[in-house]
């Protein structure tokens, strides 16, 4: 095990995961990630692959929008099936 890090993300939810995930995609390699049980076991998996639109600011609609588009690329660019599927939207 690791005794020295740069980066140490606590949680392995979708805020911590995603953290992790593009620190690695702008070339951060000294990172480590710690989770008590296991991924997703927290408060994520109430709601997990859910992103909706009702009830949000301007900020929170952009990662809306980043979140939509960087799921239908996650399955070619790590080759796991992601299961990224936009049953519909409404814009009024």
């Amino acid at each position: 095990m690791k005794t020295k890090t740069k980066v140490v993300v606590v949680g392995g939810g979708v805020v911590g995961v995603s953290a992790l995930y593009h620190l690695a995609k702008k070339g951060w390699s000294d990172v480590v990630l710690v989770e008590r049980k296991e991924l997703t076991s927290g408060s994520t998996w109430h709601a997990a692959g859910l992103l909706p639109l009702f009830n949000m600011s301007y900020s929170v609609g952009q990662l809306h929008k980043y979140a939509v588009n960087l799921y239908k690329t996650l399955e070619e660019e790590t080759g796991k099936k992601c299961w990224a599927l936009v049953l519909f939207q409404i814009f009024v």
